[in-house]
């Protein structure tokens, strides 16, 4: 006769959690699996005698990333038996027109911007060199005599609204918004083309997808028509943002232009996600590709010094792009807006506002 104790029930309990956990940890590991595999997340190497770097790089959730695992699904032999050839080379042909509607249409975007907005707004500020302008204010402002109201460095100065270092700053932000993507984009081209040959290409573990080979021509395929373009759209896409910015006359529009140029960066996952099934973007959501470097002393250092050389580099970037490579312009622009302040807002009631004393007004 058993009595039915407080400790009795807790020990049940305890018992009862241990055999769920387990059964969990066995469906999530699947039966007969061998250790090999189950040492994908659970230490720094694959295998016990190779102690390499492992390095995960995730997949982007958008079009470049369902081409990416539509090849590898196709390629997969495993998944070829399961789900048969129709489904594997099915998902392939999705993912790569999806590819393509995607990258196609930031291309597109990209090129119009840069042919039409920025050479439109560059124009003005080509029509006479800027130097030359930028010395005729400060001429004036030396002199203490304002230029002719229908000189053309005043026609220009009254167009331009900018507050000196707004576009270093907005540049700044803009960069920090696309180096994690360049540099991701980058860590993905190099882990997938040193990826190993094989049919076995994704290992299932603890609800991931992990790519972790491709036969040899799917897998040039995948890095001259897909990585590598992704690498040069996004640099691209940083580079017109940088001089779309730069020639931004108005602080409001600097700001909201930003915002505008991060929408191009999320065309393709905006047409992955109105386009792709539900069950096709689940599956490119936890994929990532995975593979074991036997030596890459600096990856153990990447922690911190990434972040070192992303600050440095950015600022860096920054300054020699807005300072010195269009060191004319913001000359201009700063003599511009001594000489407002000097010959144009002091006869202008209306401009600005009083602020604790001081005349803000651009």
């Amino acid at each position: 006769k058993h009595l039915f104790t407080p400790k009795r029930a807790l020990q049940n309990s305890l018992a009862m959690r241990d055999d769920k956990r387990a059964l969990t940890l066995a469906e999530e590991s699947g039966d007969g699996g061998s250790s090999d595999e189950q040492l994908w997340c659970t230490g720094p190497g694959l295998t016990p005698e190779v102690q390499g770097e492992l390095v995960e790089v995730e997949i982007p959730k958008s079009t470049h990333g369902a081409a990416i695992l539509g090849i590898a699904q196709a390629c997969d032999q495993k998944y070829i038996d399961e789900l048969g050839t129709h489904q594997a080379f099915g998902r392939m042909a999705n993912g790569i027109v999806l590819f393509i509607l995607g990258g196609g249409i930031q291309i597109v975007l990209v090129g119009l911007l840069y042919f039409f907005s920025e050479e439109r707004m560059q124009d003005p500020y080509e029509a006479i060199g800027t130097d030359v302008l930028a010395k005729d204010l400060r001429g004036a402002l030396a002199s203490g005599k304002a230029l002719d109201q229908s000189h053309d460095a005043v026609q220009l100065c009254l167009k331009d609204h900018s507050v000196p270092w707004s576009q270093s700053m907005v540049t700044f932000v803009w960069l920090c918004k696309c180096v994690p993507t360049i540099v991701n984009a980058a860590w993905a081209t190099w882990v997938l083309a040193c990826l190993p040959s094989g049919t076995n290409t994704i290992s299932s573990k603890m609800g991931k997808l992990n790519i972790v080979s491709l036969p040899l021509i799917p897998k040039l395929l995948a890095v001259i028509f897909i990585q590598l373009p992704l690498v040069f759209l996004d640099v691209a896409l940083a580079i017109v943002g940088m001089k779309f910015l730069m020639y931004c006359n108005a602080l409001g529009k600097l700001i909201v232009k930003a915002m505008s140029l991060s929408y191009i960066e999320t065309v393709a996952g905006v047409v992955f996600g109105g386009l792709s099934s539900k069950a096709f973007q689940l599956e490119v959501n936890k994929s990532s590709l995975v593979h074991e470097f036997a030596k890459m002393p600096l990856y153990k250092l990447e922690s911190w010094l990434s972040g070192l050389l992303k600050i440095f580099c950015i600022a860096g970037l920054t300054i020699w792009y807005c300072r010195i490579k269009h060191g004319n312009l913001q000359d201009f622009r700063l003599a511009c807006f001594q000489y407002k302040y000097q010959f144009i807002f002091p006869n202008c009631e209306h401009c600005g506002l009083d602020f604790f004393g001081l005349h803000l007004a651009n």
